[in-house]
């Protein structure tokens, strides 16, 4: 079996995370005018140069032989507390993707560990993402619980 490393994301990682980042995308939204993923790129291009250097998200990156085989992103939030969460500190876990050719050999499970490890160390007290269906299992497996609090959205 290969082994797998994994680092914690810099500035000079930002392309890696970029990519990948589309991939998802596209993996769940389907094919996207070239237009749009450039816009799409630029702007996470600018968000993950300024938030790896500021640390508001850590990011893991996972690595075959070189290659990239996965990464995974913790954005850190502050609000006010609340009686389950007393600190404030949330941590968004987002951006977990597994090139196809590596899923099912423990890379998101890592990357999930790595995160909430690098969330607690910042004082970080509760965790939460949105999972694809077929993710769910993995972070349910991990001590995630469904939320049943409504999200309202409205799109500008």
């Amino acid at each position: 079996m290969d082994i797998i490393s994994y680092q914690k994301a810099t500035i000079d990682d930002t392309s890696v995370l970029v990519d990948n980042r589309i991939l998802f995308a596209i993996e769940l939204s389907g094919a996207q005018s070239p237009e749009l993923i450039q816009r799409l790129n630029q702007q996470m291009t600018d968000y993950f140069s300024k938030a790896t250097e500021d640390n508001s998200c850590i990011s893991i990156i996972a690595r075959c032989d070189g290659k990239v085989a996965g990464i995974g992103s913790l954005l850190v939030r502050e609000m006010p507390g609340n009686f389950k969460n007393p600190s404030g500190k949330w941590g968004y876990i987002m951006n977990m993707y597994t090139i196809p050719e590596f899923r099912r050999k423990g890379i998101c499970t890592s990357i999930l560990h790595l995160l909430t490890e690098e969330g607690k160390k910042i004082g970080i007290t509760a965790f939460e993402l949105h999972a694809t269906a077929e993710g769910e299992k993995v972070y349910t497996q991990e001590g995630f619980i469904h939320h049943n609090e409504p999200t309202l959205r409205k799109w500008i």
